[in-house]
């Protein structure tokens, strides 16, 4: 899954491949993203691609009860099959800009530890696939692979930089798209407890735990 995230300087590391930026989007540097926060998407228009705010987690439209219903901020790649997600993925699609992400593993007390995970290439921002309805938006998950896996069974579904045209071109089946995707490589590291606490948000969290 994807619970959190960070955002950093997302204006400047985002102009090689966004054309404009609409509304309040701030270069403002976010470590400890949550759901139902205001996040920076990337959408594609018929002059280009923004950089715009988007409401991270979606309410259903064919959900009647809000205050019953759980926000769906992940969407499982596996569940883009089903009528609701196909619509979405056919004609509402977008990228989450990603500096780093964060999952939790289990210790041997059953306590939960986090981990920061982030490209192997430093410079490179990650992309994660999204589907949004109105102002509000989904981040795709996909399994986790290899190392990954050790940490949480699931993970975002990155697109690589050379795919972002085609998965935002609704001319072309998404799903093959993200199917084809191959997971890129990540470093992970564990960090402190502090990223528990979704009011933190300083550039500490990603430090790595000492040995």
């Amino acid at each position: 899954m994807c619970g959190r995230f960070a955002q950093t300087n997302i204006i400047k590391a985002t102009s090689d491949i966004v054309k404009t930026v609409i509304g309040k989007v701030e270069s403002i540097d976010n470590f400890n993203i949550s759901p139902g926060q205001e996040v920076a998407v990337i959408k594609k228009y018929s002059n280009g691609r923004a950089l715009e705010l988007c409401h991270w987690s979606i309410f259903p439209s064919w959900a009647k009860d809000k205050e019953g219903f759980r926000p769906l901020h992940n969407t499982r790649l596996e569940s883009l099959v089903k009528p609701y997600f196909k619509r979405l993925i056919s004609t509402n699609r977008l990228l989450v800009p990603c500096s780093y992400f964060y999952e939790w593993s289990k210790s041997e007390e059953n306590k939960k530890v986090p981990f920061c995970f982030k490209l192997k290439d430093d410079n490179d921002l990650m992309y994660f696939a999204g589907v949004f309805e109105n102002n509000q938006f989904s981040i795709i998950t996909r399994e986790a692979d290899g190392e990954n896996s050790k940490i949480h069974h699931r993970q975002p579904l990155i697109i690589n930089k050379s795919k972002i045209n085609d998965y935002l071109n609704l001319k072309n089946n998404a799903q093959e798209i993200l199917q084809s995707i191959k997971p890129p490589d990540l470093n992970f590291y564990q960090i402190g407890l502090e990223i528990n606490n979704p009011k933190n948000n300083f550039k500490e969290l990603i430090n790595p735990l000492p040995n």
